[in-house]
């Protein structure tokens, strides 16, 4: 990559970390919004080009993306917090299991933390959905910021 590709990069990395810290959940609207029409409009250059049973394709997953959206990502936030609360169990059971009890109290909060974290935000996410998703949205902005202040200062830093 040249280094004005790098820069821009970065400049758009910063940029979605900071409407997901500012839209949080209409971010994952428009997002789901743009997606739709991406596919529509791929699906009409399919139908200019013949390419019919592609272009059906693209036209019908368009579709069903602007309609339909939030119920695939509601369902997806329903699988995550299942599979968080089973991780968070099965690390709790492991470490009950291995006895890590025994260790310096440091590394027994070490090796609760994660599991305890994971049982926690499976909880929100399975009960209350919407706190949990702009807490996690505003965590995932500040962290696209921070990688894109790394990647514009390794941008401008390279000679």
């Amino acid at each position: 990559m040249k280094k004005s590709e790098k820069i821009i990069a970065a400049c758009l990395t910063l940029a979605m970390g900071v409407l997901l810290l500012v839209l949080k959940g209409n971010f994952i609207s428009i997002l789901m919004s743009i997606l739709g029409v991406g596919l529509l409009v791929l699906g009409i250059m399919d139908i200019i080009s013949r390419l019919i049973p592609s272009a059906i394709i693209k036209l019908v997953c368009g579709a069903f993306v602007i309609v339909c959206g939030w119920v695939v990502v509601s369902a997806v936030l329903y699988v995550v917090a299942a599979i968080l609360l089973v991780l968070g169990v099965l690390c709790i059971y492991y470490n009950i299991k291995r006895k890590v009890r025994g260790c310096a109290p440091f590394y027994t909060v070490c090796y609760y933390v994660m599991p305890a974290i994971c049982l926690f935000i499976g909880i929100l996410l399975l009960f209350h959905r919407g706190a949990a998703l702009d807490i996690i949205l505003i965590f995932c902005g500040i962290l696209t910021i921070i990688e894109g202040g790394f990647l514009l200062f390794n941008a401008i830093a390279e000679k």
